[in-house]
């Protein structure tokens, strides 16, 4: 069995174990928003823009689909360094013929990656009922029939390509975080993750402001930058893109553009550096059985 049936059958498992959990966080909290929209009132909402309005609660019902799962993913995963010694399921995966790397790998790529893309698909589904169930709650049913929903589709279509693209990019963007934390908790247990946190912070607070050295907050405070601008590179030029109608498509190439520029550089080729670093000690760790 080869890498390419190996992973497949890896990443069943993480849908097997934690499906029951990917679907409550991706289609709850956005149910209970749908439920919720007939007995409260927004203010200030400029009802007179039903069509804008209708694309906006579209992307952002996507986006928020996409951040809870990514975020509960990026709580669960330094736990999930251990889990195969904490129930003991370890020696029936080191028994097949894979690796230790692709059982890792497939744990992030589940977690990381595709379990948040799943929570903005979600927030597609039910995206249009939201935005139909607020332009009715709010302006009432001519509101919600006088938008034309095959032309709030097309318009959102580009952006919720090019939000899809910015996932894989925030998803390496994060990588050296999420793998140095399960190398932590791997090796250190419990402990791993508060002592990777407060000793990081400790140290380049006091490298700055005892000894002058900013180097390591100028990073950590650019590649906070990059992690925030993967999805959406220039957010600006988007509100006035669709407040002017003009060719989303445009906007989607030339953002993606800009955000693939980030990466050529030296600094994303550092942060991989670490983020492999940490994979190697996270696969270390596992070939030891523990």
């Amino acid at each position: 069995m080869n890498m390419t049936t190996h992973l497949p059958t890896l990443l069943l498992r993480e849908w097997m174990q934690h499906k029951r959990g990917w679907l409550i966080a991706a289609f709850a909290p956005l149910l209970l928003a749908l439920a919720a929209l007939p007995f409260g009132k927004i203010e200030g909402l400029p009802l007179e823009y039903a069509q804008l309005i209708a694309l906006v609660t579209l992307l952002l019902s996507a986006t928020a689909g996409y951040g809870l799962c990514l975020l509960i993913a990026l709580f669960q995963l330094p736990g999930l360094a251990r889990r195969d010694v904490q129930d003991r399921s370890v020696e029936f995966w080191l028994s097949l013929p894979g690796r230790p790397s692709e059982s890792v790998a497939a744990t992030v790529l589940a977690h990381g990656w595709l379990a948040p893309l799943g929570g903005a698909l979600a927030g597609v589904l039910l995206g249009l009922p939201i935005a139909a169930t607020l332009l009715t709650a709010e302006a009432g049913m001519g509101s919600m029939l006088s938008v034309n929903w095959s032309a709030v589709v097309s318009n959102a279509l580009p952006v919720l390509l090019r939000g899809i693209a910015g996932t894989v990019l925030l998803t390496l963007w994060l990588l050296p975080m999420i793998l140095v934390l399960m190398a932590a908790s791997a090796w250190l247990k419990r402990l791993g993750v508060p002592v990777v946190l407060v000793g990081s912070a400790v140290a380049v607070a006091v490298l700055h402001q005892a000894y002058g050295i900013s180097w390591p907050l100028e990073a950590l405070t650019n590649w906070n930058h990059s992690v925030n601008h993967s999805l959406v590179s220039d957010a600006p030029s988007l509100v006035q893109a669709m407040q002017k109608q003009t060719d989303l498509w445009a906007w989607a190439g030339q953002d993606l553009r800009s955000a693939l520029a980030d990466m050529a550089s030296l600094r994303f080729v550092g942060w991989m550096a670490l983020a492999a670093a940490g994979f190697a000690a996270v696969v270390a760790k596992r070939e030891r059985g523990g």
